[in-house]
């Protein structure tokens, strides 16, 4: 499973983390370019259940198979 997030939508809410099964595994909140933006941190812990992508409000994230 490949995670894409647009840092450009993403709000830094870190919903998709707390969502995640495998939250802190799969992402983590960091500091880009003056933002706190989620980042992907291990895609192979990914289950494919997209609630990440449910509960993220800013249309930031896409997984591809």
């Amino acid at each position: 499973m490949k995670i894409y997030i647009d840092e450009e939508k993403c709000t830094g809410c870190g919903s998709c983390q707390l969502a995640c099964p495998k939250g802190p595994s799969v992402y983590s909140m960091k500091e880009h370019d003056g933002r706190i933006v989620a980042v992907v941190l291990d895609a192979s812990y990914c289950l494919g259940c997209r609630l990440c992508i449910n509960v993220c409000e800013a249309d930031a994230i896409t997984l591809e198979n």
